[in-house]
């Protein structure tokens, strides 16, 4: 049975966004936290204790890799 998560539409702006991503890959901290409806301070919490997705900096920026992501959701697929 489908979780109320499963259960949400995609965002067609998001949808959009996923598609850009083939030319541009990294998601910033921004991006990451519309996609999955959460504060940034949750990412950035998530981040420092290792809970997140991994996380590469680009300078003194946090970026995300869409398959670092995805790997992510995937691992915390309830059955």
């Amino acid at each position: 049975m489908p979780t109320s998560n499963q259960d949400r539409r995609i965002d067609p702006s998001m949808q959009t966004l996923r598609e850009s991503m083939t030319i541009h890959p990294l998601l910033t901290v921004d991006d990451l936290a519309a996609y999955l409806s959460k504060p940034k301070a949750t990412l950035y919490a998530w981040r420092t204790r290792k809970l997140g997705p991994k996380a590469v900096r680009v300078g003194g920026n946090v970026r995300y890799r869409w398959e670092d992501v995805e790997e992510w959701i995937a691992e915390h697929v309830e059955e």
